[in-house]
């Protein structure tokens, strides 16, 4: 893979990445206020639909996978849990300094390290 197929592999990611984040905001928002869900279970459901959504994008949009299915699925479930788990542990990690220095490490660190667990394990490309 030559460095502009990379450089278009990345725009797709961030592309799929930010339509998803507009997803789930949506719905939420739509689940809460239309629906009357509580606000837990509004996030809850909405980001179980858009990670549903983000799964279908990048195995065909980001990454162009043939693979077998139930095997990306699985490993796009552990790549969701360590995204998530840092998401968790870098302010644990940086507490010592303001809040806005881990929110920006997690902004910038998850999604790289997504991008690369989903290259090299979700969908092997």
């Amino acid at each position: 893979m030559n460095e502009g197929q990379v450089i278009g592999q990345l725009a797709r990611f961030a592309g799929v990445g930010v339509a998803n984040s507009v997803l789930y905001f949506v719905l939420a928002t739509l689940f809460s206020g239309v629906f009357g869900f509580a606000s837990l279970a509004a996030s809850v459901l909405a980001y179980a639909i858009a990670a549903a959504v983000a799964y279908v994008g990048h195995k065909f949009l980001t990454f162009g996978s043939t693979a077998g299915t139930p095997y990306e699925i699985a490993r796009f479930v552990v790549a969701s849990g360590i995204g998530l788990s840092l998401a968790a542990l870098i302010p644990i990690l940086l507490a010592g300094f303001v809040p806005l220095i881990s929110f920006a490490t997690v902004l910038v660190l998850v999604p790289a390290c997504s991008f690369l667990v989903m290259k090299f394990f979700v969908f092997r490309t």
